[in-house]
């Protein structure tokens, strides 16, 4: 394997103690009831990710940029997740997220962790107001393309990447880059389809298997 120039992350119960950074926002503005009921639309495939995205986005048109700001940095961090994310950029590996979550928590996320780069779904703000629109970058069934847009980026190989992540939106990508790596697996499925699994609290476990 050639040495890994990238690591890739997924954020959602990778780097956050939280499995949907939608969801999270959602309880904390009390609409997720109503949220409740567009995802189980999309699980049930009688709406596609789009217009579920715009369907959430619209339940918060009129909220303030300053209190959902405020919310975002209340998120919980993976234990380790600072500590790896130092020591990976301490040996020349650039990171990068993709998150089919918002880009309010990957922007924050990238300015606290030092990260070189974030590709997530951006609620729109006018005059430090949500819209209730949403850009949709990346949803759950390409975070491939947004793997391309990265690797193309950076400049780097395939065969020169990692991605970290726990669930089955990862799949395609564990399949692409050299090295993939399931960070407590949501799934059998994405157990089978890494080539490292690991199950722990802490996200410095991974370091070893990167750093080789």
């Amino acid at each position: 394997m050639e040495k890994l120039q990238l690591t890739v992350f997924d954020v959602d119960g990778t780097l956050i103690k939280v499995d949907s950074s939608w969801r999270f926002l959602h309880e904390k503005l009390g609409t997720w009831t109503k949220g409740k009921q567009y995802a189980e639309l999309f699980y049930q495939g009688k709406i596609t990710y789009e217009e579920w995205a715009q369907l959430d986005a619209s339940l918060w048109k009129n909220q303030s940029l300053r209190k959902v700001q405020r919310i975002v940095r209340e998120i919980p961090y993976v234990d380790g997740a600072q500590e790896a994310i130092k020591t990976l950029k301490k040996n020349d590996v650039k990171v990068a997220l993709v998150s089919a979550g918002l880009s309010l928590f990957s922007i924050e996320i990238e300015r606290k962790l030092n990260i070189d780069y974030s590709l997530s779904n951006e609620l729109i703000v006018r005059n430090n107001f949500l819209t209730g629109e949403v850009t949709v970058n990346v949803s759950l069934n390409n975070k491939n393309q947004a793997l391309n847009h990265i690797l193309h980026m950076f400049g780097v190989k395939n065969n020169e990447c990692c991605a970290v992540g726990d669930d089955e939106s990862l799949i395609p990508l564990f399949k692409k880059v050299a090295l993939g790596i399931a960070f407590n697996p949501c799934s059998e499925k994405v157990e089978k389809s890494a080539d490292v699994v690991i199950k722990s609290k802490d996200l410095r476990d991974i370091l070893p298997h990167i750093l080789r």
